[in-house]
């Protein structure tokens, strides 16, 4: 029997038995594939717009398997099985519901102090995640515990020579963890604790957060105006 990562991504393609998310525009293919019992996640941008494909799509392919294969052996993140070409990696599926999908109230105590420590664990291993503002990067596991998917905005942890990407590393670290405290107000109000309403408070008014929402917001507007086609370019829902 002839195992997932050893299929060309065409082969991957046909075996596809689910669409989480579908491409186009900006937008990479999310598939679930399986065969012979074997399962996995492929994230594909062949079916994105051909420019954002060609020079974005490879960078993002690149950049998402250097992240998980730094994080190989944290709990809680899927590993790569594959880098399957330039537009495509294979990665190990992991069942259960994005936090988005959880109605408000569906999230318990445990459940935020595990993905704490989840957030904790990415900083050790060196990965600031950059994007857990987005719920449907946060997964209930089918076990109840919480994992972190779409590493594509992550940031790494700095050489000691060089204090700038440290200090902002450790910024996007602390970004990571008030986006915990802003699911848990989305969730579970209550639950809140004094510091995490002050980390909220103070959200969103440094001035290093502002110019990073508004590096970032730019960068995806430029590219999707530049390297998509017109009513492609793949807003919406993440």
């Amino acid at each position: 029997m002839t195992p997932l990562r050893d299929l060309s991504l065409e082969q991957l393609r046909a075996h596809a038995v689910k669409t989480f998310r579908r491409g186009g525009g900006s937008r990479p293919d999310v598939l679930l594939v399986r065969l012979n019992g074997e399962q996995a996640v492929l994230k594909d941008y062949s079916q994105a717009d051909p420019w954002f494909r060609r020079l974005v799509g490879p960078l993002s392919v690149r950049r998402e398997a250097r992240a998980l294969k730094q994080l190989a052996g944290a709990r809680g993140v899927p590993r790569l099985l594959r880098v399957v070409n330039r537009d495509a990696l294979l990665m190990e599926y992991i069942p259960g519901t994005s936090a988005r999908e959880v109605p408000p109230g569906g999230l318990t105590p445990p459940f935020f102090e595990r993905l704490y420590r989840l957030v904790d664990r990415l900083h050790e291993f060196g990965v600031a995640h950059c994007d857990l503002r987005s719920e449907g990067n946060i997964l209930v596991g089918a076990d109840g515990e919480p994992h972190a998917v779409d590493f594509t905005a992550h940031f790494r942890r700095g050489r000691r020579w060089n204090p700038l990407s440290r200090w902002m590393y450790e910024k996007f670290c602390e970004a990571d963890r008030v986006a915990v405290a802003r699911l848990k107000k989305s969730h579970a109000p209550d639950l809140l604790t004094d510091a995490e309403r002050q980390a909220l408070a103070r959200d969103r008014k440094t001035w290093l957060e502002r110019t990073a929402r508004f590096i970032g917001k730019s960068v995806r507007h430029i590219s999707r105006w530049l390297l998509t086609r017109p009513g492609k370019s793949g807003r919406g829902r993440d």
